[in-house]
């Protein structure tokens, strides 16, 4: 008896040894499977708002840490690390006893343009943790940004709509922004009609078509000069154009990026000027011409024969005259021939020289004739009215002693056998001169108007002149000045 009791206790011990071992093995496994955490990410999506200068984001573990445990993360996407973005580091430790763990992305805003940019934050594996794949096993972080860029504006009001290139004018263009920079950008001018920088036009005096704005400015400026080009009939349609150098820091406004200048020389109908043919069949047209006096009436009127220049258009053609009969009498011995009378600028005495002349009909003070004198210079759309100038050119004549030129009765004067002999012209005579006078006409500056009923041409022209019979005696009652080594004398042309 004592002996099965024996036997049951020994039993009853080894099945208790057996359940207690059991039982601390499977708390053993159950420890070593539990010590392992599973890690994923709090967010799975997200947008951010570059603004914010930064994001951080979350990762959870399945339970605290028994030990201190590295969680490494892989970055991929669209956005660019050292450009878009940087981190401070691509893992993290997570402590004993906790159970949440962070990476902080720094977002380098100033860099990010584009609407919308992907950074994917992927945990890496390893042997510390679990990563499960019904959990969030990266997290997508899409940078946005309400992009408010400085927007700039090509000022148009004001401007001229049309400009002519025979005036070699310089227009003053103003960019204009909405806000001020704080930091200088650069605009790019563009330019389309066939006119070409540097050839026929510049930009600040200069070939650049670059535009820098400083920072902090509100507007900046930039001239357009228009070279200097005599092309009568000329038009282009030239645009300019604006445009940031690089878009991320400028936006251009769509209604005011552009600007369209008529650059054009239209052609100037001068037949209301041109009304009565010359006299004795000679070349053009016949044109009054008076001076203005110290009164500033207009005195001293004469006919000058005129006519347009078939070649260079837009320029008045003067033409030696011959004959004054029909205008003045008969051998009415008046200064004339040509369109600015220089002859009236020069005074001789007695025993004075005198300039020569060839004529049919009588003798007059005269200098080589100009080929094309006044330039008409119109605008756009109004060709009947303008501004007039001229080619700076010379003139020249030939210096004699009037007593051995007259010498000899009428028909036996020596300019008129010389006249004769020649055809009355100047460049042919074989008369001896002891000198040959030149005058300059350095500008002329003056308008005309020909929708008035009588049409009128006023100027001001500048002479000079390095010999010493110019304007040595002004002549009396007209309103000549002298402004440094020119001079200047008031002139009024209308037609007869």
């Amino acid at each position: 008896m004592m002996k099965n009791l024996t036997t049951k206790f020994l039993i009853s011990t080894i099945l208790m040894v057996a359940l207690v071992l059991s039982i601390a093995s499977c708390d053993k496994v159950d420890e070593g499977r539990n010590s392992i955490p599973s890690v994923s990410f709090e967010t799975a999506l997200i947008s951010v708002n570059t603004e914010t200068g930064e994001y951080t984001a979350v990762v959870n573990l399945s339970e605290p840490a028994r030990k201190e445990i590295d969680i490494k993360f892989q970055f991929s996407g669209t956005a660019i690390e050292n450009e878009h973005y940087t981190v401070d580091t691509k893992e993290v430790t997570v402590l004993e006893g906790q159970d949440k763990a962070s990476v902080k992305i720094n977002i380098l805003n100033e860099n990010i343009w584009d609407e919308s940019l992907e950074l994917k934050i992927t945990l890496a594996p390893s042997a510390d943790y679990v990563i499960l794949p019904t959990t969030n096993t990266e997290s997508v972080i899409i940078f946005t940004k309400d992009i408010v860029l400085p927007i700039v504006s090509l000022e148009t009001e004001g401007l001229p709509v049309s400009t002519n290139p025979y005036n070699q004018d310089t227009i003053e263009f103003t960019v204009k922004l909405d806000q001020q920079l704080t930091v200088e950008r650069e605009l790019n001018l563009s330019f389309d009609g066939g006119m070409v920088i540097g050839t026929d036009f510049t930009i600040n005096e200069g070939n650049n078509n670059v535009i820098t704005i400083p920072e902090g400015v509100s507007e900046t400026t930039f001239s357009l000069e228009i070279k200097k080009k005599d092309e009568a009939g000329f038009k282009n349609d030239f645009e300019i154009s604006i445009a940031p150098s690089d878009p991320k820091y400028l936006a251009v406004s769509q209604d005011e990026s552009s600007y369209t200048l008529i650059v054009s020389d239209p052609l100037v109908d001068m037949t209301p000027i041109l009304r009565v043919s010359a006299l004795a069949g000679g070349a053009g047209f016949q044109i009054y011409q008076a001076i203005k006096a110290t009164d500033d009436s207009w005195v001293g009127k004469v006919v000058i024969n005129s006519s347009q220049n078939t070649e260079k258009k837009n320029y008045l053609k003067t033409h030696k005259n011959q004959i004054f009969i029909s205008a003045f009498d008969c051998n009415s011995n008046l200064t004339g021939g040509d369109v600015l009378r220089l002859a009236d600028m020069l005074k001789f005495d007695t025993s004075d020289t005198v300039i020569a002349d060839y004529g049919a009909s009588k003798t007059t003070r005269f200098f080589s004739p100009s080929d094309s004198l006044l330039r008409f210079v119109a605008e756009e759309g109004n060709t009947q009215k303008g501004k007039l100038s001229t080619a700076n050119q010379k003139f020249k004549a030939n210096l004699i002693l009037r007593d051995n030129w007259e010498t000899g009765s009428n028909g036996n004067k020596q300019w008129h056998v010389d006249s004769k002999a020649n055809g009355g012209d100047i460049t042919k005579s074989t008369y001896p001169t002891f000198a040959t006078m030149e005058v300059e006409l350095v500008k002329v500056e003056g308008t005309y108007d020909f929708t008035l009923e009588d049409p009128e041409m006023i100027f001001d022209a500048w002479f000079k002149s390095s010999s010493p019979y110019f304007m040595r005696i002004l002549p009396d009652g007209l309103k000549i000045t002298k402004d440094g080594d020119m001079y200047k004398v008031s002139y009024k042309l209308y037609p007869r």
